[in-house]
């Protein structure tokens, strides 16, 4: 038996509220919505995310109802393993990880993939209320939590508040308000059973959807046509929408076999999903040969821009100031998800490298230097050299368990009854037959993992073991030199 009263002081009354679990005051309610522009036309109202900010007390009360429905989902084992969104142990990363060596397995195989990217109409927003209290019900979540939850959700209110100015009041009939702390569990628990019965793979963040199949024949198109159409039932059943004007289809690899997939409309009537060259997942560009040549092309103009913006804000850059301002704004553009998109070929290496290299060239006093030694005066190494740092500690969070160890059994394979030297946790490397999956994660850290000691690779803490991995890699020549190799 849950029981919970939290004691608040309401304002300027100065009144206090002896709140039951059951029930919130209505003035918590009330959000303020705060339009956040995704992309598209700044004109168009729907390109914007609406962001609630609620009451700061409300977001303790909800931090710990969360927890609480997070724990049951999680102890009962009723959340997929094919949903990565909001779950502690699962991230951006691990999710693009697997389905790449998904990918470029099937490539390396002489086969080709169809990809369809999902989208929803205003997920978050279109949720609703009934059939959400339903499904937490019927997977046995207590009864307190329940009834708190839908007098949260219900007879809410919002405003739009833009520039100091305020829109008119709305009641709210549907929808889990985004900003909201309970509001990624609730939808989490709401779209986690699209998953059943799937026969194609298929993966989630939070309402990011993404199905795929190996097309060897017509029959592998019609398996995942059904597949659609199951998608489709379940969004019409649960009125959970799709957006079809932005949903995708992507064949990734060389293949003589050109599908039409469909979908239907609100309206019942079905069109065709539109075929795309590339598409943005989760943050990265993925195109038909996997090649991620545009994502690093654009990245790059990205990083280019902003250090532009720093060098006509700045006329005189000393090295801690550029320090603080190229780390917090330029280099994570750069960094985003790099294990994922790594580049092999030397000329996608130098474009990324190059917006470092004239980036260092703004610092007062390092124009004429060369760019090992402005790296070196600047005490930071080459951005290739932080990218193989980034995969050893990518390897460290799966192996120890650091990520949820349900969804990263496909991605490495330790060597069983190894007599030779070196760490107990080395790594077996399989067959390829393509660059593509030759330079993929799974096969590119097997080398410089194996060739780590033992005390680096048993480190009890990722903050321990990115210690010693700079210790034992110290000197090693890629640090300042970006077309050296490392040294195994």
């Amino acid at each position: 038996m849950i029981a919970l009263v939290l004691i608040a002081d309401c304002g300027n009354t100065g009144c206090i509220v002896h709140l039951a679990m059951n029930s919130i005051p209505e003035s918590w309610k009330t959000a303020n919505i705060t339009p956040l522009f995704k992309k598209g036309d700044k004109r168009d109202p729907s390109n914007y995310r609406p962001i609630s900010l609620t009451s700061v007390v409300c977001k303790v009360l909800e931090r710990l109802i969360r927890d609480h429905l997070m724990n049951h989902l999680k102890m009962n084992n009723l959340l997929s393993n094919k949903q990565y969104g909001f779950i502690p142990g699962r991230s951006v990363s691990l999710q693009l990880l697997t389905v790449m060596n998904d990918w470029t397995k099937t490539l390396d195989k002489g086969e080709s993939v169809d990809v369809i990217y999902l989208d929803f109409l205003k997920a978050f927003d279109s949720v609703p209320h009934r059939r959400l209290i339903h499904k937490l019900k019927s997977l046995g979540v207590h009864t307190q939590i329940i009834q708190w939850i839908e007098n949260f959700l219900t007879g809410r209110t919002q405003k739009v508040v833009y520039n100091g100015h305020n829109s008119a009041a709305e009641t709210v009939g549907s929808g889990i308000p985004q900003g909201t702390v309970i509001g990624p569990g609730s939808f989490l628990t709401f779209i986690d059973d699209i998953t059943d019965d799937i026969n194609s793979a298929i993966y989630l963040f939070a309402d990011d959807t993404k199905a795929y199949r190996s097309i060897n024949q017509f029959h592998d198109c019609n398996q995942l046509q059904s597949d659609i159409d199951k998608l489709d039932s379940w969004s019409r059943n649960w009125l959970l929408h799709f957006n079809q004007t932005k949903c995708k289809v992507m064949t990734i690899g060389k293949s003589d076999i050109r599908h039409d997939y469909h979908m239907s409309k609100q309206d019942g009537t079905v069109t065709n999903i539109e075929r795309s060259k590339s598409e943005r997942d989760l943050g990265v560009l993925v195109d038909e040969q996997l090649s991620f040549a545009e994502h690093i092309h654009k990245i790059s103009c990205k990083a280019n821009g902003i250090m532009a913006v720093i060098r006509r804000t700045y006329s005189n850059l000393d090295i801690s100031c550029f320090l603080l301002l190229y780390k917090a704004l330029v280099r994570p553009h750069l960094e985003y998800c790099a294990t994922v998109w790594s580049p092999y070929k030397m000329k996608d290496i130098e474009t990324i490298e190059k917006v470092q290299k004239r980036a260092t060239k703004q610092v007062t006093g390092l124009y004429s230097l060369s760019y090992e030694d402005r790296l070196k005066k600047l005490d930071i190494p080459t951005l290739r050299f932080r990218r193989c740092r980034g995969d050893m500690i990518e390897v460290f969070k799966i192996l120890h368990g650091i990520y949820d160890k349900s969804v990263t059994t496909q991605l490495l394979t330790l060597m069983e009854g190894s007599i030779t030297r070196g760490h107990h946790m080395k790594l077996c490397k399989q067959q390829s037959r393509l660059d593509i999956r030759k330079h993929s994660f799974p096969m590119r850290i097997v080398n410089p993992w194996n060739s780590l000691p033992d005390y680096v690779v048993s480190a009890p803490t990722i903050m321990s073991f990115e210690a010693r991995l700079d210790k034992v890699w110290r000197n090693q020549p890629m640090k300042f030199n970006y077309r050296e190799d490392l040294i195994l």
